[in-house]
């Protein structure tokens, strides 16, 4: 899971659409976690989520803090330097719930930040 994982953040990192797609089991979701009316409106179908992120957001460094692997799941710290297109990098932390299908694909990921940061960025 973890490599899988690895591979989909480079390939994100790298705006690699095609390759990002394909750690995405059909039909599986992608969820920012916070307020709605302060985090981007992203699609629910992953791959689109994903994309129009990439659209939004560029990242330059990606560290895994800490991870823990139980069953079909995956919970990740993450600390990473990103920057939307033209600003500035920031630092930022991220904290990914993953949840695998049978397929040993991505079926679902669940992600929080730091949403006064996106909307920073954003604004």
């Amino acid at each position: 899971m973890l490599q899988r994982i690895d591979a989909a953040y480079a390939a994100r990192a790298a705006g690699d659409r095609a390759a990002v797609a394909d750690h995405w089991e059909p039909g599986a979701t992608y969820r920012l976690a916070g307020e709605a009316t302060v985090t981007p409106a992203l699609p629910g179908d992953a791959i689109q989520a994903v994309n129009a992120l990439i659209d939004l957001f560029e990242f330059h460094e990606l560290e895994r803090v800490h991870a823990v692997v139980e069953g079909d799941s995956a919970a990740i710290h993450w600390r990473v330097r990103v920057s939307t297109p033209g600003g500035e990098p920031v630092e930022a932390e991220i904290y990914d719930l993953w949840r695998f299908a049978a397929s040993g694909r991505v079926a679902s990921l669940v992600q929080f930040t730091d949403t006064a940061l996106i909307v920073r960025m954003l604004a």
